[in-house]
């Protein structure tokens, strides 16, 4: 018949094609059943990751679409290092010592001074190492003109792995309180 190697164009002009194409047509009116028409499924197009490569493709590479992330709980009900309170406080101590000890009361220097207080804190007690916790720190920085001062903060918390410090600084202008939360995370 002819040789498998050999181009179409190499056929048409040897003659060739002819010959081949009335064999295709007489073929192809032979099959007419209903499973041949149909269009192939193999029922994967539900499932996540494997599917149709995206319409959009870099100038290397297409993109397939990827299955979206899912995210499992890791069954740790205790922190490996637990929160000491001591050691916070200590800290906060020293750092109202550092960025309080001698200040005046300005209401343009002073909220200055609480993002600096909440931000030195925060280092800190990061560096602590306190894995799985959140940490929340509230500055309070009032001018003292002879009133009185009450800070009331109510959560819901687990009482056995979520704690709190609460300290407090005086100058003859104004006052200071730091309170720092820890939620712990499961």
């Amino acid at each position: 018949m002819s040789d498998p190697k050999k181009s179409r164009v190499s056929m048409m002009l040897s003659g060739q094609l002819e010959n081949i194409s009335s064999t295709m047509t007489e073929s192809n009116k032979k099959s007419t059943s209903r499973v041949r028409m149909r269009r192939q499924s193999f029922g994967f197009s539900g499932v996540g990751g494997i599917g149709r490569v995206a319409e959009r493709s870099s100038m290397f590479a297409p993109e397939f679409k990827r299955p979206a992330l899912i995210y499992l709980n890791t069954y740790q009900l205790e922190p490996l290092v637990k929160f000491h309170s001591p050691s916070v406080n200590k800290a906060a101590e020293r750092i109202l010592d550092e960025l309080f000890g001698d200040h005046k009361y300005s209401q343009h220097e002073s909220p200055k001074t609480a993002l600096r207080i909440s931000g030195e804190l925060m280092k800190a007690v990061k560096a602590m190492g306190f894995n799985r916790y959140r940490i929340i720190s509230v500055v309070t920085i009032a001018q003292k003109r002879a009133q009185s001062y009450n800070n009331a903060i109510s959560f819901l918390w687990d009482h056995e792995r979520d704690n709190y410090i609460n300290t407090s600084r005086e100058t003859p202008t104004a006052f200071v309180q730091v309170t720092l939360f820890v939620v712990y995370l499961d």
